[in-house]
């Protein structure tokens, strides 16, 4: 990696050697973001007047004094003072044992920070931790090359291309994660751009397709090993098993369900609430409870906890606290590679598969958009097209032999 280029030449007294007859100076220079080029700074004021060397040198003494307290505090040209922010991006144990307040010159750090705080605001708490890990990496990397010690304005189309390359060079990360931090980092830049008005062109533009081409859809799950799955968790893990059956049921995501709390579930008129706050899609909605799920929850006595407990907590049973995001992923995962199970089918796959049996059972495109919480029956069909092959019954029984 190459060395470090300095951003700034501390002042320093220019005496012309000690003659008295030529103009004595004291010089300084700073790196210019926009350019990448050093720029010098000359004090010529009050030298020409003192008449006597003794005189220059105290003089020249208390400038440099006084432009080094200056730089000090950030009074320097192409630098912004230094201020205090939020650091976003820190980690949580660092800012439960130090603070997650720092004060720094405005640099891509303290930018995102101030982007993330934004999004925390817009987005559920499962795609801010996204936001926030993908960016940190970023971050990580703008470091590493330099880029924390220019203007922001100097992140260039390259740059961009840079990372991203560099991310599938040693992590082999897929196209489609390649997509999300497109994505996420041109969010950030239309923020720099519309909100900061600190940079007049997105970088995240033209990027090449890049990044390794992966089917990492969750697959339907077959009904062989949904039965075998079933019947672990009914005996070892119930709360799991309460899960799997919501999901395919009421095709609730495992993020939303983890946050779900009793005063959602309205047993009487027979349907669940997904508030907006933990909506994958922000929006309050409701979806139908089948009867098979009904029975399920009926047999819990939910009216026996508080409303506002979650329905899944610690203990397998509801409670005040939430389960961790990673807790139901990691027990399903286990339980999977102990039946050996492919690892293709995953915890989201039930959604999937109650869809599957949901289109062959012959539930029309616009329930199924109810039922999904599809913003657009456009998406129900590219959700259909991706997911399912046509079911025709002429194709399947009466197609000519070859």
């Amino acid at each position: 990696m190459a060395r470090k280029r300095e951003i700034l030449v501390l002042p320093t007294l220019n005496d012309c050697g000690g003659d008295l007859t030529k103009e004595w100076y004291v010089e300084y220079a700073v790196r210019n973001p926009h350019t990448d080029e050093m720029k010098r700074f000359r004090h010529y004021k009050g030298f020409k007047k003192l008449k006597t060397a003794e005189e220059r040198y105290a003089l020249g003494e208390q400038i440099v004094a006084d432009l080094k307290e200056r730089i000090r505090t950030g009074d320097i040209p192409f630098m912004e003072k230094k201020r205090s922010y939020q650091d976003e991006l820190i980690y949580a144990a660092a800012a439960k044992r130090w603070g997650a307040e720092r004060e720094s010159m405005i640099c891509i750090r303290t930018h995102l920070s101030e982007f993330l705080e934004v999004k925390k605001t817009e987005v559920i708490a499962h795609s801010f931790q996204t936001y926030r890990s993908k960016l940190r990496i970023f971050n990580e990397w703008c470091e590493l090359e330099g880029l924390d010690r220019k203007h922001i304005s100097f992140v260039s189309q390259q740059h961009i291309c840079d990372f991203l390359r560099h991310l599938v060079e040693v992590n082999h990360i897929s196209r489609r994660t390649v997509d999300k931090y497109k994505q996420i980092l041109h969010g950030f830049f239309d923020y720099i751009i519309k909100v900061k008005q600190i940079v007049l062109e997105n970088p995240v533009h033209n990027i090449p397709r890049m990044g390794e081409v992966r089917d990492e859809a969750p697959h339907p799950i077959p009904s062989r090993e949904r039965k075998m799955l079933i019947a672990y968790m009914r005996k070892h893990d119930p709360q799991l098993m309460l899960v799997c059956l919501m999901e395919y049921y009421c095709a609730i995501r495992p993020n939303e369900l983890r946050l779900l709390k009793i005063r959602d579930i309205d047993m009487e008129h027979q349907f669940i609430r997904v508030p907006k706050d933990i909506s994958k899609n922000r929006m309050t909605e409701s979806v139908n409870i089948p009867r098979q799920l009904l029975k399920l929850l009926q047999e819990m006595e939910l009216e026996q906890y508080s409303q506002d407990y979650y329905l899944l907590s610690q203990g397998g049973n509801p409670g005040p606290t939430s389960l961790g995001k990673n807790s139901l992923r990691f027990r399903f995962d286990r339980i999977r590679n102990q039946l050996g199970i492919s690892p293709v089918y995953k915890l989201y796959s039930f959604k999937h598969t109650g869809g599957v049996e949901l289109v062959n059972a012959g539930v029309d495109t616009w329930e199924l958009q109810r039922h999904f919480r599809h913003k657009s029956i456009d998406t129900t069909e590219r959700y259909i097209r991706r997911n399912f092959a046509v079911q025709s019954k002429k194709l399947k029984d009466e197609f000519p032999d070859i």
